[in-house]
């Protein structure tokens, strides 16, 4: 009896824990379902991941842009929230409230970081226990079941630009879960059912030191390498997303709203850049100049990396259906379009996949029929063609006995190049002419070769009473870029008298 008052008290405070349960409580509900989009790294648009399964069986998969060729890439009980390295070349994922690694075809699979805890229950029964309801009522006998806890977990991986480590969200909690019944008997375990005059059902949960916030770990060894946020008590910060640049985006969450911020760098103050309702699931543009994200559960949203003027893409509800939900933006590798998950609720049934849209808000399509939290592979773009180059020899070049000298270096571009000398001028006092030279004809992509001049019989004389003279060289070059022309500006100074010689 004495123990009836209290319980009582302390279910009537179930609907102020209600959200706290959503934010931190469970938070392998709250963390790992938190259907985040990733960072989006600049390169061409490649596969994308995704996760697809029901809320315990859940498995990564990938597939082309437009939605064919899906492959399962995993088979783990609860994989989910895949996010790619820069190069394209690893996803991050959940695993069962932990951190995993793989190759982006699904082999090496690494669980860097694991989830951890433990459960006691105990149960009692209590005699005339007197209800929360108003008015209450006394109950000849309640089950009064108690589950305590201790986790903790990560989530919401994204890799680093330059792959080294990951940023996630690290929860811890402390639970209490009291579950109350209305029992026939003394030792009875069957709760009465709804329509019987004594049935009464009531929960409480509290979370005592929850917290959630955001740290990077190593993605080879998964050892901790810095503090991202230490938010304020009450807040949650979760979903972090790298930029190209080394930023991160991430969602603060209340008991009852969240924002988007940004830190410059791991344990730099936080900028607030959204101020909407319910604003979640932040991915930065593959140039870091805009943050995709969703607000209030119901619209795309893009916004500025330093804040400023909210754009909405609109994404309108199909004819007839009640309503619609997105989730988990991300940006296509180019730019140009954003990947989210879409949920369509229809009269009798509900409907959810992956949809891709152009920045601009056209163009919404539907690539795959299932799915959640897509991240977009992005491929290395081949380096641009480089032209061939030269490289003329500076400052005055004295001719050899023979009258000979290497004026220029002449390298290839990313291409195999024809050279062919179109001109070699040279003038000493009033005296012009041509001087011979001496130069590779074809060289392979990267190969360089010397450009080389022999100066003789009345071209030298001329040189030698000027004492010097100036040389204009033209070399054509043909590669896989067209053809061109090098110039080069030569001084000459004549060969050193010999020795007894004025």
């Amino acid at each position: 009896m004495g123990l009836a008052p209290h319980l009582s008290r302390r279910a009537a405070r179930f609907t102020a824990f209600a959200a706290l349960i959503a934010v931190c409580g469970f938070a392998l509900l709250a963390i790992s379902g938190s259907h985040s989009g990733e960072a989006a790294f600049p390169g061409a648009n490649g596969r994308i991941a995704y996760s697809y399964g029901d809320a315990y069986t859940r498995a990564i998969w990938a597939a082309n842009p437009d939605g064919t060729a899906p492959t399962m890439l995993t088979s783990g009980a609860s994989d989910e929230t895949p996010a790619y390295s820069a190069d394209g070349s690893r996803i991050a994922f959940e695993r069962n409230g932990g951190i995993a690694v793989m190759n982006a075809n699904g082999g090496a699979v690494t669980q860097l970081v694991s989830r951890s805890g433990s459960t006691a229950s105990e149960t009692e029964w209590v005699e005339d226990y007197e209800t929360a309801e108003q008015p209450p009522r006394v109950l000849p006998f309640v089950r009064i079941q108690t589950t305590t806890g201790k986790w903790h977990g990560f989530g919401s991986p994204s890799f680093s630009p330059d792959g080294a480590q990951l940023a996630v969200s690290e929860w811890k909690e402390e639970t209490e879960f009291v579950s109350i019944c209305a029992v026939a008997g003394d030792e009875d375990e069957e709760c009465l059912e709804y329509g019987n005059p004594d049935a009464y059902t009531d929960y409480e949960f509290q979370c005592f030191e929850c917290s959630v916030h955001i740290v990077t770990i190593s993605s080879t060894s998964g050892a901790q390498t810095g503090v991202v946020t230490s938010p304020p008590v009450g807040n949650y910060d979760m979903r972090p997303a790298y930029s190209a640049g080394g930023k991160i985006a991430f969602e603060r969450r209340t008991e009852f709203d969240s924002a988007i911020f940004v830190v410059a760098s791991p344990g730099t103050p936080p900028v607030q850049v959204t101020s909407g309702s319910e604003d979640s699931a932040p991915d930065f543009s593959p140039d870091g100049s805009k943050i995709a994200y969703v607000r209030g559960n119901g619209d795309l949203a893009l916004v500025g990396a330093g804040g400023g003027p909210v754009t909405i893409l609109q994404t309108p509800k199909p004819a007839g259906a009640f309503s619609a939900t997105v989730g988990a933006p991300s940006f296509s590798p180019d730019g140009t379009k954003i990947s989210f998950e879409r949920t369509i609720f229809n009269p009798g049934s509900w409907d959810y996949g992956v949809f891709t849209i152009g920045v601009d808000g056209s163009g919404i399509t539907k690539i795959l029929d299932k799915g959640f939290e897509p991240s977009w592979q992005p491929i290395s773009l081949p380096p641009p063609p480089r032209a061939a180059k030269g490289k003329a020899k500076k400052g005055k070049i004295r001719l050899n006995g023979k009258g000979k000298a290497t004026i220029a270096t002449i390298v290839c571009g990313s291409s195999p190049c024809a050279l062919k000398v179109k001109a070699a001028k040279l003038k000493a006092g009033k005296k012009k002419c041509s001087v011979g030279t001496k130069l590779a004809k074809r060289l392979a992509a990267g190969k360089s070769t010397p450009l080389g001049v022999r100066v003789a019989g009345k071209c030298l004389t001329g040189l030698e009473k000027a004492g010097k003279g100036k040389l204009l060289t033209k070399v054509g070059v043909v590669d896989g870029l067209g053809k061109t022309t090098l110039t080069f500006k030569s001084k000459l100074l004549p060969p050193k008298p010999k020795k007894g010689k004025k």
